[in-house]
Formats: C-alpha cells, structure tokens, sequence
C-alpha cells in the first residue's frame, strides 16, 4: 500500500481560529469610539497663560419676525415646533370710536359692524401647538 493512504487526513485545523473574546473586551468593541479632543479637532496646542480665563457665550436672535394681519408659519420658541400661528383680534381704541360714530349717526343696526371686521382690530398672534403669545399685529 501506499503511504500516502495510510495517513488520514484532517480536515479541521487543530488549533480554532476564533479566539475567546472576554464580555468586557466585545462591549468596548461594540461601542462607538469616541469623539476627537479639542486639539486633535483643531489641530492647535492648547495654551496656557497661567491666568483664569471666562468664557462668554453671546447668544444672538435671528432677525426678528414682524407678525402681520395674516397667520405666520414659524418656530414656536416656547415648544420648538414649526407651525402657524393663531389668530385673535381683539378691539383697540379706533374699534370702539367707529362704533361710537355710527351710533351717533343713528345707524344702530351697524353697530356691531366693527367688532365683527378683523381690519378694524389688531391681530394677537398664538403659537397653533402650544397655544402661547407671539406677538401683536397693531392696525394704523
């Protein structure tokens, strides 16, 4: 017989090609890695004067939004949400004078008339989700 026959063959290698992983060790695996420091990020030394140095954040709004006779879509700064705004009129001084006018003229029938135009108002302005005060819009 040949030699080469009477010697079995291994299929699988004797040694396995995983190794054991520790819990700990493939936890840390699994996480994400973390993020760059200050100087790795901008790639600048820090310096140190030996003095205490305070940071200001200034916080600047963007422009301001004029609110008009009609609903506004914007980002509720109470609930951050983007909706459009409420309306509520509510009479001024000049609502109140129309309706004096037309009651001198004797037009009582149109009395009401004013309160019940919304140009004759000013318009107050109300978050749709939340329901908070945005702003006013002031009729000239």
């Amino acid at each position: 017989m040949d030699e080469k026959s009477t010697t079995p063959t291994r299929i699988y290698p004797s040694t396995p090609l995983e190794q054991p992983v520790l819990p700990n060790e493939q936890q840390q695996a699994l996480l994400p890695p973390a993020p760059p420091t200050y100087t790795q990020a901008t790639g600048a030394a820090p310096t140190t004067t030996g003095q205490n140095t305070s940071h200001v954040v200034v916080i600047t709004p963007g422009a301001p939004l004029v609110y008009g006779p009609a609903p506004v879509d914007i980002q509720c700064p109470y609930c951050h949400n983007y909706t459009r705004t409420r309306l509520r009129f509510r009479p001024t001084s000049r609502t109140h004078l129309i309706a004096l006018l037309l009651c001198l003229f004797q037009l009582y029938c149109f009395v009401c008339l004013p309160y019940c135009i919304g140009s004759c108002m000013n318009t107050a302005h109300y978050c749709g989700m939340c329901d908070r005060y945005l702003g006013t819009y002031v009729r000239e």
